[in-house]
């Protein structure tokens, strides 16, 4: 029995902003549902559905209306078999069908077929496969210009879950920090524009070109400002090395890649609106955190800061991650934290020697600052 009726893909229809958009996707008794979120719904029903499968990777399935001016679609791997189940077989000799057809297909046009795309393109979509293989040497053609471009738009339509503060001192106290790590970090044409939320959460994030974000309850968690410049050269490291970019282009498909490549972002700024909510830049991969990890360290060390500040604070979170877990959200999105703790402390074993240099910052009176500033 198949118990999984739940899937994430999304929906092209003309009546979504930009033609197309995420969404849950719901098997039910009687069809195929998706609800956008933007809380748009879309039906199509088992008895008029036309069933197509393919995609970029082959494996996803596009359930279309009778007049096709509807699609649902997903490539989750379990997403054909709960299909078939879930419409009492009416779909099953499709799916079938279609998965044969697309077999027979690239088993005779695997060569020139696959060849006489990839020439036509090649210029475009070249870096899109290196992105999903080996990210960070694709993204490198891609101007500066489109991280920044992307950044800015995605902090103007997000909401950062708080009122934004600007006491002097405090937000001259991260920008200190950002002022000593950005010269070390790995693209030097990176403009770094700092903005403090007040908010409870331990958290911070980095959005492509540089918009930083920094939670007024990371602040307080801090032991000193070491620790949180531990953080931020962690979340530079993100952006540095482009791992927002790659995140999007992954998440858009190929057009959107392409796009990226000749520096046009105006369709898919429309297109992934709902990429630049926070869970999703900050949804890394392992690897991508092991990067993030080691760069930051490298950044610390350069910049004659103690890279031990940033174990101390994973272990901070760790103490305090049973009182309060749902506002330690730097810490819940970076899984594996013993591992890590114990990555970055090797890594300073191979790093040659270094008067590191702490902070001149009164952080007992940035700290009280937020403490006793009243809610904006």
């Amino acid at each position: 029995m198949h118990e999984k009726t739940l899937f994430t893909g999304g929906v092209f229809h003309e009546s979504i902003e930009g033609g197309r958009a995420g969404a849950e996707i719901e098997l039910a008794h009687d069809g195929v549902k998706a609800l956008t979120r933007d809380d748009e719904r879309f039906f199509v029903k088992y008895s008029e559905c036309q069933v197509e499968v393919g995609g970029y990777n082959d494996r996803m399935v596009f359930c279309r209306n009778e007049d096709r001016s509807l699609t649902i679609f997903c490539e989750h791997r379990k997403y054909p078999a709960a299909l078939a189940y879930a419409s009492a077989g009416t779909l099953e000799e499709q799916l079938q069908q279609k998965r044969q057809a697309l077999k027979s297909q690239n088993r005779r046009g695997h060569g020139m077929t696959l060849a006489f795309l990839i020439a036509a393109v090649l210029c475009l979509i070249g870096a899109y496969y290196g992105i999903r293989s080996a990210g960070v040497a694709a993204v490198k053609a891609v101007p500066i210009s489109v991280d920044e471009q992307i950044g800015k738009h995605g902090y103007e339509t997000m909401n950062p879950g708080g009122p934004e503060i600007h006491d002097e001192v405090v937000v001259a106290s991260i920008q200190t920090m950002v002022d000593r790590l950005a010269p070390h970090a790995a693209i030097s044409e990176f403009k770094f524009d700092v903005h403090v939320i007040q908010s409870p959460d331990v958290n911070a994030f980095c959005l492509p070109g540089g918009v930083i974000v920094v939670y007024t309850g990371l602040i307080q968690a801090a032991e000193h400002p070491e620790q949180v410049a531990g953080v931020l050269a962690h979340e530079m490291s993100h952006a540095t090395l482009r791992h927002g970019l790659q995140r999007i282009s992954q998440s858009l498909g190929i057009a959107a890649a392409a796009n990226l490549l000749i520096g046009d972002v105006e369709g898919i700024l429309v297109l992934s609106s709902e990429l630049f909510q926070l869970a999703s830049i900050n949804s890394y991969s392992r690897g991508q955190e092991s990067e993030g990890d080691a760069e930051g360290v490298r950044m610390m060390h350069a910049a004659a800061l103690d890279p031990l500040s940033m174990a101390q604070f994973f272990e901070i979170m760790k103490e305090q991650e049973g009182d309060r877990p749902d506002q330690l959200k730097w810490i819940s999105t970076h899984p594996d934290h013993d591992a890590r703790i114990i990555s970055i402390r090797e890594q300073m074993g191979t790093l040659p020697h270094q008067d590191y240099q702490p902070l001149d910052l009164d952080w007992e009176d940035v700290q009280a600052r937020i403490e006793n500033k009243p809610a904006e």
